[in-house]
C-alpha cells in the first residue's frame, strides 16, 4: 500500500516538474572568492534533494547502529546477570549441602553479575568459616560491609555467630554489644547474646536480658523459664562459693516470692546453707516451704539437719503426719529426727512404718544400723543385705566355705 501511494505521488508530481522545466529552467549562480558555480534552478533542487537524502540515510544508519550497539550491550549485560543469578543459586545449594569449597567458588564468581552482592559475600564468609579459613572469612565480611551502609548489622551478626561457633565468646560479646547499640532489641542480636551470656556464665546479664527475650518472643516461654532457673542456680552456686553465708542469705531475700517457692531452688539453697554450717537457717526455710509446697526431697533434707531446737523440730515434723503420713520420705525423716533426740524405740517404729509402705535402701540401712546397735544382729544383717539388693549392689550367689570345715 505504501509503495502504491509512493508511485502514485511520483506519477502526479513528474508531469508538473516536466512542465515547470520546459516553461523556465531558471538560473543559479554561487560565487565564493574566485570560484563560481552556475546551474539551472532545477539542477540545484536536485542537488539539494540528493544532499538531504544522503544526510537522511546517514542519520538512519547511525541510529540503527546505536540500537544494535545497545542491543549487544544489553545482551552481554543480561547474560552476565543471568550467569550471576545461576551461580548464586548453585552456590546457595552447595552451601546448604555442606560443599563449602564449591559454594565459595560459585558465590564469588557470581559477585560481578549479582544484583545483591551482600548475600554472596556473607555466604562466602560463612563457607570460609566452615573451611577454617579465618583470613578469607574476615576478607569477605569486610567486602560485605562496603556494599551498603545498612549492611553493618548483618555483617556483625554473621561475625558474632562465627565467633560463638569458635568459642571466642568475649569477642562475640564485644561485637554484639556494638550491634545492639545500632539496632536496639534486634531479635538475632538478643538470641546470640543469650548464648554468649550462658557460655560466659554471666548470670546477671542473662537475667537482665530475659525480659527482652520474653517481650519480643525470641524464645518459647518454657525455654525462658528454664534459662531463668539456670541463671538463678548459677548465681546461687557463685554466692555459695564465696563462703559468705550472709551474702547467700541476702541473695535469697532479693528473689521474687515465686522463685522462693520453687522446690529445686529452695532445695539447692538449703543444701548450701548446710554446707556453710548454718543448719538452723536451713531448717527454718524448709519448715516454711513444706507448709506451702510439699516435696519428698525437701522433707528428706529436713530430716538430715539439726535445727536450733531439735525437740521442736521433731514435733513440727510429726504434725505433718496427718496429711502426709503415707510418705516414706517423711517417715524416714521422723526416724532420723527421733535418733537425733535419742528416742530409739520411736525411731525404730518410724523406720519400720516407712519400710512397710515402701522399702528402699536408705530405710533398710537405717534399720540395719539401728538394730545392730540395739543388739539384734540377725535382723540388722537382713535389712543390710536387702539394702544392698535394693541398690543393685548384692553379691552374686557363689559357694562359700563353712565355718567348721573350711
Amino acid at each position: 500500500m505504501k509503495i502504491f501511494i509512493a508511485v502514485l505521488i511520483v506519477l502526479l508530481v513528474a508531469p508538473i516538474l516536466a512542465a515547470g522545466i520546459q516553461h523556465d529552467s531558471g538560473y543559479i549562480l554561487i560565487a565564493y572568492g574566485k570560484t563560481t558555480i552556475e546551474m539551472t534552478i532545477w539542477v540545484g533542487v536536485a542537488v539539494l534533494a540528493a544532499v538531504l537524502l544522503l544526510f537522511t540515510i546517514v542519520f538512519i544508519s547511525l541510529r540503527r547502529g546505536a540500537k544494535v550497539s545497545d542491543k549487544i550491550a544489553s545482551f552481554w549485560s543480561d547474560r552476565k546477570v543471568n550467569r550471576g543469578r545461576s551461580h548464586t543459586t548453585l552456590g546457595m545449594i552447595a552451601f546448604i549441602e555442606g560443599n563449602w569449597e564449591k559454594s565459595r567458588r560459585l558465590l564469588t564468581d557470581a559477585i560481578k553479575g549479582s544484583e545483591a552482592p551482600l548475600v554472596n559475600y556473607l555466604l562466602a564468609a560463612r563457607a570460609s568459616h566452615a573451611l577454617g579459613d579465618a583470613a578469607a572469612s574476615r576478607h569477605y565480611l569486610g567486602l560485605a560491609e562496603e556494599t551498603s551502609a545498612k549492611a553493618s548489622i548483618a555483617v556483625a551478626l554473621t561475625q558474632a555467630e562465627m565467633q560463638v561457633d569458635r568459642g571466642r565468646l568475649e569477642e562475640a560479646l564485644a561485637t554484639l554489644t556494638r550491634a545492639r547499640r545500632n539496632a536496639e532489641r534486634h531479635p538475632s542480636v538478643l538470641s546470640l547474646l543469650e548464648k554468649v551470656y550462658s557460655g560466659l556464665r554471666d548470670w546477671k546479664s542473662l537475667l537482665e536480658l530475659l525480659p527482652d527475650l520474653r517481650k519480643h518472643n525470641i524464645l518459647a516461654a518454657e525455654e525462658i523459664d528454664r534459662l531463668e532457673r539456670v541463671a538463678l542456680m548459677g548465681q546461687l552456686e557463685h554466692a555459695a562459693g564465696q563462703g559468705d553465708v550472709a551474702a547467700l542469705q541476702q541473695w535469697w531475700k532479693h528473689l521474687s516470692r515465686a522463685w522462693q517457692r520453687d522446690v529445686d531452688l529452695c532445695l539447692a539453697y538449703c543444701r548450701n546453707l548446710v554446707v556453710l554450717n548454718d543448719q538452723a537457717a536451713a531448717e527454718k526455710v524448709l519448715q516454711q516451704m513444706l507448709k506451702q509446697n510439699w516435696s519428698p526431697n525437701l522433707v528428706s533434707l529436713y530430716g538430715l539437719i539439726a535445727g536450733a531446737d531439735i525437740t521442736r523440730q521433731l514435733s513440727t515434723a510429726e504434725t505433718w503426719l496427718k496429711e502426709h503420713g503415707d510418705d516414706p520420705a517423711l517417715l524416714l525423716s521422723l526416724g532420723r529426727l527421733s535418733l537425733r533426740n535419742e528416742l530409739w524405740g520411736k525411731a525404730k517404729e518410724y523406720f519400720e512404718q516407712g519400710y512397710r509402705r515402701s522399702p528402699n535402701a536408705e530405710l533398710c540401712f537405717e534399720l540395719g544400723r539401728l538394730l545392730s546397735n540395739m543388739g539384734n544382729q540377725a535382723e540388722a544383717e537382713r535389712y543390710t543385705l536387702e539394702a544392698l539388693q535394693l541398690q543393685g549392689q548384692a553379691l552374686p550367689e557363689l559357694p562359700q566355705p563353712r565355718l567348721a570345715g573350711y
